[in-house]
């Protein structure tokens, strides 16, 4: 009897060891619902990154600076369309309309033009 009812637990195990948790996920689990977008601002003439640009995400409430190596980025932006402006004293202000954004592609370059 010992041995039947061993046999009978080990079975169970074995057989919950094959059980696959993908089957209780939602299809779309390992998508994200928010992406992060990184980027940087230069000088359009010399190439030169720039520091303390504010760059806003248009539409939304977000809103960075560039950092030492003239890099920003956003967190948690919901994939889509938006305008992202960049203003710095001395440059004119850029905005890139409609800059599609998605769970693969968000890395964002923008050049300023200093004013004459």
């Amino acid at each position: 009897m010992k041995i039947f009812l061993t046999l009978i637990l080990l079975t169970g195990l074995f057989f919950s060891g094959l059980a696959d948790d993908k089957d209780n996920k939602p299809a779309n689990a390992d998508v994200p619902s928010t992406v992060m977008i990184t980027g940087n601002v230069a000088d359009e003439l010399t190439g030169e990154l720039l520091v303390g640009v504010e760059v806003k995400l248009e539409g939304t409430d977000k809103k960075a600076y560039t950092d030492f190596d003239g890099n920003f980025y956003f967190e948690d932006v919901t994939p889509g369309e938006y305008n992202i402006t960049a203003s710095y004293i001395s440059y004119e202000k850029n905005e890139i309309e409609k800059k599609t954004i998605d769970i693969f592609s968000n890395e964002v370059s923008v050049k300023l033009k200093p004013v004459n």
